[in-house]
């Protein structure tokens, strides 16, 4: 784990982040593949994302795993405020997705402003309402659409996301996306493959008929 960690000057903070005037924090350089925090983990620090993607994870002792939701610049987790307010442990774990630089600050600090600054917690509930619901929509995914559906939307989404019609991910990295096997997303991609929606390579997915898969999610 590779990470560079300053103290920075509240003039140095963006506008979304100004409620943190007053407060010290941590200027911090995270590589991808990090782990900010892992489940069943106390909180120490929280953290607002100036840049890069972090990916909030459930794991399970099986192996699987399936993505909660993703943070990026101006955001911050809800599972680290939830943490630093209420409960003692981290439900959920979470790793930099793309190389990242984040502020934190102590949750001492972080009670503190919640208590005196309006924008603050405004701010909370706004993060809260948006994260809530990322994972309603999570659920309703899972329950009510096919893991096909399931599929061709995390294509589309990734895709969407990097700007390019090539996905770079494995099979594995797919399957803990949808929260379902390595092998249901191989059945899958090799459907998708026959029907001319997309081509499948070593570690990546081209999309090839990008209304085609719309269609499907």
């Amino acid at each position: 784990m590779s990470t560079q960690q300053t103290d920075t000057l509240a003039t140095e903070y963006p506008d979304i982040f100004r409620f943190l005037d007053g407060v010290t924090a941590h200027r911090m350089k995270l590589e991808k593949g990090t782990y900010v925090f892992r489940e069943h983990e106390g909180c120490g620090r929280i953290g607002f994302v100036l840049s890069g993607s972090i990916r909030v994870v459930k794991e399970h002792d099986s192996g699987r795993n399936i993505t909660l939701y993703r943070i990026g610049p101006g955001d911050s987790c809800v599972l680290s405020m939830s943490c630093a307010l209420s409960n003692p442990i981290h439900q959920a774990s979470a790793i930099v997705e793309e190389d990242a630089e984040i502020l934190t600050v102590s949750t001492e600090d972080f009670r503190t402003l919640i208590e005196r600054s309006h924008e603050a917690r405004d701010y909370v509930f706004s993060i809260f309402a948006t994260r809530l619901t990322d994972v309603m929509l999570l659920v309703e995914e899972i329950v009510f659409h096919r893991m096909d559906q399931r599929l061709a939307g995390i294509l589309i989404e990734n895709s969407a996301r990097h700007h390019t019609d090539t996905v770079v991910a494995t099979h594995e990295q797919l399957a803990e996306e949808a929260g379902t096997a390595r092998e249901v997303v191989t059945r899958i991609l090799r459907d998708f493959s026959a029907r001319g929606l997309v081509e499948v390579h070593r570690g990546s997915v081209k999309i090839v008929d990008r209304k085609g898969l719309l269609l499907m999610c």
